[in-house]
């Protein structure tokens, strides 16, 4: 029996649909991992006036220029003792989870709008102090908007775009054995990704998409903490960056699946030369 016919008889409702449980589980479990998002084919599946409803889990990892530094110390008279610019870097390996609901609308037939709500939590894989310090924070919110449209088909290739808002803000805390007292840190991350490409449908029923896209980030961070100067004064210090990518463009590769029915498995992957994502999407269309 060819591979291709296995392949394909293991894809069938069965065992799609137990395909499809475990993911659930593996999404629902959370695990600390790997901030791109996922995106899906390029071009729309929606009808006019159908809709979508599904399950994305997105694992990534990005490196982060922190730029246009600035620093503020103050004494507990709210005097301000020292102030000035802080030290641009790259921190490396930011760590992202994201769990998103999602509801996706058909406009018209050739291009449809959707909208993922959903929690985030991240850890740095780098270190800002060089203290060995973590980066726990809980659960955020987090939400992503976007469109795709279709402006080419012929038979089984279709050709369209997509594009796609989130935001994310994170509140934790940085511990570190060497440090007496926590500091506090405030994340702020806004992400625009613009992707066009084809996406191709076997006469089973399989869909091949992706292409090259445009990935643009913006920011900011906060860290804060409490400290003794130099004159034996209790102070507090305040650290802020500007958040930008290291690189903003790259490409993504995916596969969809179905059940022959309304139930589709997206499993996707994107890469630029500073971030890497793997996501998988379970969606049910009416």
């Amino acid at each position: 029996m060819q591979i291709g016919t296995i392949f394909l008889e293991f894809i069938n409702k069965k065992y799609f649909r137990l395909l499809s449980f475990t993911l659930i589980v593996i999404i629902l479990s959370g695990s600390e991992a790997f901030a791109l998002d996922p995106m899906g084919p390029p071009t729309t599946g929606l009808m006019e006036g159908q809709y979508e409803f599904g399950i994305d889990y997105s694992n990534s990892t990005m490196d982060l220029k922190l730029e246009g530094g600035k620093y503020t110390e103050w004494n507990h008279t709210t005097s301000v003792t020292e102030s000035g610019e802080a030290e641009s870097f790259t921190l490396k390996d930011f760590e992202m989870n994201k769990i998103y609901t999602h509801l996706g609308y058909g406009i018209w037939d050739y291009c449809d709008m959707f909208l993922r709500l959903g929690i985030v939590n991240a850890e740095f894989g780098d270190s800002i102090w060089e203290a060995g310090e973590k980066f726990d924070n809980q659960s955020d919110i987090t939400f992503c908007i976007g469109s795709r449209a279709t402006f080419y088909e012929e038979g089984n290739l279709k050709i369209g775009r997509i594009i796609q808002l989130s935001w994310a803000n994170l509140a934790g805390r940085l511990k570190s054995p060497q440090w007496t007292e926590d500091e506090s840190s405030d994340i702020e991350l806004i992400e625009i990704q613009a992707a066009i490409g084809p996406t191709y449908t076997t006469e089973n029923g399989i869909s091949f998409y992706g292409g090259p896209f445009f990935h643009f980030v913006s920011g900011d961070i906060e860290e804060k903490y409490n400290d003794i100067n130099e004159y034996g004064e209790d102070i507090t210090a305040k650290y802020t960056w500007d958040i930008n990518a290291t690189s903003n463009f790259g490409g993504y590769i995916g596969v969809q699946l179905d059940d022959g029915e309304y139930t589709f498995l997206n499993i996707e992957y994107q890469c630029t030369s500073g971030a890497d994502l793997y996501s998988f999407n379970l969606i049910y269309r009416f």
